[in-house]
């Protein structure tokens, strides 16, 4: 190991910045093999399919254009009119409700089960809801929520 160490030193400057630049060479193809190639080949796979799927979304459009426009948000909802009343039921409870001038705060006793569908029912009627908070009151929930009149 030595002679090799003392025949580096030994040898002229020229030669050593020779082989320390075909060294580096070596090392930079073996990295671009290596590493760079199959990530630019995916690169390219990636280019293609996205050229494919430019060209068949371009060639559905005069298909979708010919079909007749039913948009489903069109449909009207039937609101019926708010009522507090209206949620005194078996799972539900009204515990309170205050009217104010664009709405008013509701406040339920409520199991479980039953708070998903009352948003469903709310949402069914002319009002939106700004705010709710659930926390437990005995057995059930109390669901106090702040609702507004839907402009």
């Amino acid at each position: 190991m030595n002679t090799l160490l003392e025949r580096w030193c030994e040898s002229r400057p020229w030669h050593r910045v020779l082989c320390w630049c075909l060294g580096s060479l070596l090392a930079g193809l073996f990295a671009w093999g290596a590493l760079l190639r199959p990530v630019d080949r995916q690169c390219a796979e990636r280019q293609h399919q996205l050229i494919e799927d430019v060209s068949t979304n371009a060639s559905l459009w005069p298909v979708v254009r010919k079909g007749p426009f039913r948009p489903d948000s069109a449909k009207a909802r039937a609101l019926t009119p708010f009522s507090p009343l209206d949620f005194q039921g078996d799972e539900t409870t009204l515990v309170h409700w205050k009217p104010l001038q664009n709405g008013g705060e509701l406040a339920l006793d409520a199991e479980w089960q039953a708070i998903p569908e009352l948003f469903s029912r709310l949402a069914q009627q002319d009002v939106e809801i700004a705010a709710f908070a659930i926390a437990p009151q005995g057995r059930a929930l109390r669901l106090q929520l702040e609702l507004e009149h839907a402009k």
